[in-house]
């Protein structure tokens, strides 16, 4: 691994891949499946025709202009629907396509389809540092055309010179990546003839899941019991990065579709109000997490380090390390495939 210090912007997929702490199993995900990017602002009103309108022209205005920026060129494909208590952009170009939301409960959605994990850098290298800006821009055409209030209202001396201070702002806010693990042929092969009837229960049993419910509610080993007994299985934690003010969700799935060969892992990296044990909450800083510093390490610390190169080797290789802790540099036992049609 090379220590790289060019920014998101200027780095390729090789960069990408070789900034890994482990580069050979980061190759091996070579799809990502859905991504979403949700805000929640505390706007809660909706709209008329009119000012619809408006923030229909100022927020396409908005895409049109991180579109360019990111090198895309191909402005005629923003297209705009709407739909109940809300308005959605459609951006339909066949490599770097998402869809951008605002709905009348003060939600906004960024997300992107499945692609090659290929194709995934290089719309969030070219994109995504242009999101700040576009959430914030967001906000404040809520703030100042779909509240009701005018932008150089005054607040209650008056004063004609001084702007009103922002009613709207971000609540919270998260990152979220998705990838779609398929066991290999064998894994099948074996559920078919007994051998091990639920591959992907089997992987979770040997490095996170131990016992689970049976018929009558005692703990039991999971291998046990008839793969008729279950239809899906999940593993959650949530950790908060108390110096980041960040929640960091790891997440795996695994359901009864295609025989059992299925690992679904959810990861988000959020931010929100902290609520600690003991002492005062500390209040989510819109500012701060809503920066390019933050949407570089959404994906680059997060994503690639800790949710790929960490949680996810680590489960399919079943939690095994080396004496001393570290993590092996070999792939993980069980062929697999990062299956993209989920």
């Amino acid at each position: 691994m090379h220590d790289r210090q060019r920014p998101l912007t200027e780095m390729d997929y090789e960069d990408y891949l070789d900034g890994a702490t482990n580069p050979e199993f980061a190759q091996m995900v070579t799809h990502v499946g859905e991504f979403t990017f949700l805000a929640q602002t505390n706007f809660l009103g909706g709209w008329s025709e009119d000012k619809e309108r408006r923030v229909v022209f100022l927020l396409q205005r908005t895409l049109q202009e991180a579109i360019d920026t990111a090198g895309f060129h191909n402005q005629a494909m923003l297209e705009t629907r709407k739909f109940e208590n809300g308005l959605e952009f459609n951006y339909g170009d066949s490599d770097y396509s998402f869809s951008y939301a605002i709905d009348g409960r003060g939600r906004i959605q960024l997300s992107r389809r499945t692609s090659s994990a290929k194709n995934f850098h290089e719309w969030y290298r070219r994109f995504m540092p242009s999101l700040p800006a576009i959430v914030l821009a967001t906000v404040e055409m809520i703030d100042d055309e779909l509240t009701g209030f005018e932008p150089e209202e005054p607040e209650r001396e008056y004063n004609k010179y001084k702007r009103r201070p922002r009613v709207i702002q971000v609540e919270r806010a998260q990152y979220k990546f998705s990838v779609a693990i398929e066991l290999s042929e064998q894994a099948k092969v074996k559920a078919k003839t007994n051998e091990s009837s639920l591959p992907n229960i089997r992987i979770l049993n040997e490095s996170l899941l131990h016992r689970v419910p049976s018929r009558v509610g005692s703990l039991t080993d999971p291998l046990t019991l008839r793969p008729e007994e279950f239809s899906r299985i999940d593993y959650q934690v949530n950790r908060w990065d108390e110096p980041n003010q960040n929640l960091e969700v790891f997440k795996v799935s695994a359901p009864s579709n295609n025989m059992w060969r299925l690992l679904i892992f959810d990861f988000i990296y959020g931010g929100d109000t902290y609520i600690p044990a003991n002492g005062e909450r500390a209040r989510f800083n819109q500012n701060e997490f809503l920066s390019v510093i933050r949407t570089e390490s959404a994906y680059l610390e997060f994503f690639r380090q800790r949710c790929v190169c960490g949680f996810l080797m680590d489960v399919l290789n079943r939690g095994d390390t080396t004496s001393t802790g570290s993590r092996r540099p070999s792939g993980p036992p069980h062929p697999f495939s990062t299956n993209f049609s989920w």
